[in-house]
């Protein structure tokens, strides 16, 4: 549970000082119960539980308080007893801290030690600051209790005219990482936002594109489908019991896009469709005037295409070219900004020959259209953090941007900010994606397509011989396209060599039988996308057992994770989210010992589940060993969570074919090589 705002400047002055008497007050007496209590009856895996909660936000007297009680259960919870708060030296100030640790048999240990105050960056004139305390003496079983204000104060001399000062907007992030008994949130805003008249106490506020916000609104997501609204002292308040931790359920949706929450923001006010219309006409005609081709951008483009290219082609060497450029988003130096200025045009980045992400897919674009080819930008939502929410009325929650080529009436989603992604192909993150996207008509909402999973290819073959012993030893081979690729290659730009081996050693232990060690032995076309990155590797081990004259063999000699998850998990509260879909194939080839033969061999298995995947497994010995082969393909990305038992019952039935094993025996036929 955090405490967050961000502040607007409108009036200032802070006449405040709450007495030490004041603030014990808050602290309460623990029960009984909360002393003793080792677990959570409801959550007992929980590391923590939050007792009580209280948070308020007052901008007509300029300040914020917390207030937190926490018992800790798991010595993974300590941490909790370190809290820290930034905050803008000179605009800002933290004040009236208070602590205090009660251990199971009632003893309490105040906070006695002044807090730090330790510069976290300066920039010109402007510090950020960090106030640290450690609350004392924590042990699994404490309770720890601690308050703060922060003052939007005098001393800050405001932004601007002095009398002017700060209006706030929260956001309540109500369900965290562990469970609440009690929490109270309480928000009063600048005077005049809730009257229906524009500004704030008669100052327009105004976002950074410099358009005038005279609506406070709020998003809310609770509970119970529980709504807010202000009370006739146009105050927000909020009091709720036993709120569950987040969910962390494998490969569902972000979680701020399911966890209750409350975001309070400014806005032009309207009707939701009304905002959308105007917010993308205003951000269309600032993209179109950024990515405009001007005579600087045409020379460039003459000199990457020819005249008689294809439409096709043009459009792939102008990519090629733009992949080619520093991407900021995957340089390792970061902060590399020395020589550079400030970026307002696709003219900018061009010469610079360097830019963000957002830069590079605003040059694609400028030269897209410098080639005389459509093409039409998109700002979307990236899928990995949230979901497109049209009745959050802010234009903020989309954060990338890509570019759709019109060819002959077909459209192609295109991903040029993302360092390493082939031409016709996007990151997941863009794919199924919503956002605001400009047509041939005008500008309205749009779903990226989702990535099929013919485009997503994984290949696992083991080459091993078996030994007497049971151990094995041998090579194997990794071919990856689409996803998985560009995972590995934008990894790389940002992580030397030694240290991404390290990383692909780690995902060969989670594909490998328990018993077993592989470490890679090289990699092609890490640094290209003129066709599928491989990789090799070696591998030994024992897999198996061995009894009397018997081996015993996984079938299956790699395994993946989803299989794992959704037998494990009997129950769904959440959607299924897989990223996207893809195709696994693999192959093992067992060189049998000399003297031993396959006495037992699973049979061949067909698993589909219409209309979403498919799982085959077909074992064939030869003359040169035994050959498992192995394939599952998977056409869905998103289910709803009242599918999740048919999903579960899919995997289960791959899971019990996959455990099958291989029974080789000593003095049968020679086995081969």
């Amino acid at each position: 549970m955090r405490l967050k705002h961000s502040l607007v400047p409108v009036l200032f002055a802070l006449p405040m000082v709450l007495s030490c008497s004041l603030l014990r007050a808050q602290f309460q007496q623990p029960t009984p119960e909360e002393l003793k209590m080792t677990a959570d009856p409801q959550y007992p895996d929980a590391d923590a539980a939050i007792l009580n909660y209280e948070q308020k936000v007052d901008d007509t007297v300029y300040y914020t308080s917390e207030y937190k009680r926490i018992k800790i259960l798991r010595d993974s919870a300590k941490h909790l007893a370190t809290v820290s708060m930034g905050y803008l030296r000179g605009d800002t100030e933290i004040a009236a801290i208070q602590g205090r640790t009660i251990h199971p048999d009632g003893t309490i240990i105040p906070l006695t030690v002044k807090p730090a105050d330790l510069l976290d960056f300066k920039k010109g004139d402007a510090e950020v600051h960090e106030v640290v305390f450690n609350l004392p003496d924590v042990t699994i079983g404490s309770i720890i209790e601690y308050y703060y204000q922060i003052r939007y104060g005098e001393k800050s001399g405001g932004f601007g005219n002095r009398t002017l000062g700060f209006c706030t907007t929260p956001y309540w992030e109500i369900q965290g990482n562990y469970p609440v008994r009690k929490a109270h949130y309480s928000f009063t805003p600048c005077s005049g936002l809730l009257d229906n008249t524009p500004g704030t106490g008669g100052t327009v506020i105004r976002d950074a594109n410099g358009v005038d916000l005279h609506d406070l609104a709020w998003f809310v997501l609770l509970p119970g489908g529980k709504t807010l609204q202000p009370n006739s002292t146009h105050r927000f308040d909020l009091a709720l019991e036993n709120i569950p931790p987040v969910s962390h359920e494998q490969w569902m949706p972000p979680i701020d896009s399911t966890r209750y929450q409350v975001r309070f923001y400014f806005s032009t006010g309207g009707s939701t469709g009304t905002y959308w219309d105007e917010e993308a006409k205003s951000w269309l005609n600032e993209i179109n005037h950024l990515s405009e081709p001007t005579d600087s951008i045409r020379r460039a483009v003459a000199g990457i295409v020819a005249p008689n290219d294809p439409d096709l082609e043009k459009a792939k060497k102008l990519y090629a070219a733009v992949q080619a450029l520093d991407n900021t988003n995957f340089s390792r130096a970061k902060g590399k900004t020395e020589g550079y200025r400030t970026i307002r045009r696709a003219e900018d980045i061009l010469n610079q020959k360097s830019g963000s992400a957002q830069d590079m897919a605003l040059l694609y674009l400028a030269m897209l259209r410098g080639a005389e080819l459509t093409a039409y930008p998109m700002k979307l939502v990236d899928r990995q953090h949230g979901i497109f929410n049209p009745n959050y009325l802010d234009f903020g929650q989309l954060n990338a941007t890509v570019v759709i080529l019109s060819i002959g009436g077909n459209e192609t989603v295109l991903d040029p900010g993302e360092k390493m992604c082939p031409f016709g192909m996007v990151h997941w993150r863009h794919s199924g994606a919503g956002g605001i996207r400009q047509t041939a008509s005008g500008v309205g909402p749009w779903i990226t397509p989702l990535l099929p999973y013919a485009s997503n290819t994984l290949i696992r073959r083991a080459n091993v011989t078996v030994n007497p012993d049971g151990s094995v030893s041998g090579k194997l081979s990794f071919s990856f396209t689409g996803q998985q690729a560009l995972n590995w290659r934008q990894l790389a730009l940002r992580l030397d060599q030694g240290e991404l081996n390290h990383r692909f050693d780690e995902w060969l232990a989670s594909q490998l039988p328990t018993g077993t060690q592989a470490h890679i032995a090289g990699w092609n076309k890490l640094e290209s996308t003129d066709g599928d990155l491989t990789a090799e590797a070696t591998v030994s081990g024992t897999p198996g057992s061995v009894t009397g004259k018997r081996i015993v063999l996984p079938a299956t000699f790699f395994s993946n994770a989803e299989t794992r998850t959704f037998t494990a998990e009997a129950n769904r509260q959440f959607p299924v989210d897989m990223q996207y879909a893809d195709q696994v194939k693999d192959g093992v080839l067992y060189h049998l010992p000399a003297g031993y033969a396959a006495e037992g061999v699973p049979p061949a298995a067909n698993i589909p589940w219409t209309g979403h995947a498919v799982y085959l497994l077909k074992p064939n010995p030869g003359p040169n060993g035994l050959n498992v082969g192995v394939a599952l393909t998977r056409a869905f990305t998103l289910l709803d969570a009242a599918e999740y038992p048919q999903l579960r019952d899919f995997y289960q039935k791959v899971a019990t074919a996959s455990q099958q094993q291989i029974v080789l025996t000593a003095g049968g036929a020679a086995g081969g090589n």
